[in-house]
């Protein structure tokens, strides 16, 4: 990638991450008191703004990782197989980090992972110690969300 280029795609990225910066300042944090209803829907509010806010810390390192791409002339590569990044494609995505190739793979061998989803925001697995146990309130036994009997 030329040097026009890297210059026009760090402009694009300094300006995300002020906008990014300034709409996670201008959540509201402050929640009030009031009856069921209030308090529900401050509830969701409340997820819904955590929601948003990983988001958006989530958007902000992959802004990082491609301004520190940029500083080490490494931006436009596949990180996969080393390959130029098209540039219609970075124009539509300015984060990728994989040709259409490589991703195209990557999103195939996801979905033939049936019960080893990841999560993209994360990349952790699904497994036992995730699983959150319910009181069966007929006999108080617990039995586990990830088996959905409650005999």
């Amino acid at each position: 990638m030329n040097k026009a280029a890297m210059k026009e795609f760090e402009t694009l990225f300094i300006e995300l991450k002020k906008n990014i910066v300034n709409e996670m300042a201008t959540l509201d944090h402050t929640y009030q008191k009031g009856d069921d209803v209030d308090l529900s829907l401050e509830d969701r509010q409340r997820t819904l703004d955590l929601k948003i806010l990983g988001r958006q810390s989530f958007m902000l390192k992959k802004i990082d990782n491609a301004l520190l791409k940029i500083k080490d002339g490494t931006f436009g590569s596949c990180d996969e197989c080393g390959c130029d990044i098209e540039i219609n494609r970075l124009r539509a995505r300015p984060v990728a980090t994989q040709c259409i190739g490589c991703k195209e793979e990557s999103e195939k061998q996801e979905k033939e992972m049936l019960y080893e989803k990841r999560s993209h925001t994360h990349g952790k697995g699904f497994n036992n110690s995730n699983v959150i146990p319910l009181r069966n309130n007929e006999n108080n036994n617990l039995k586990t969300a990830l088996t959905g009997s409650l005999d």
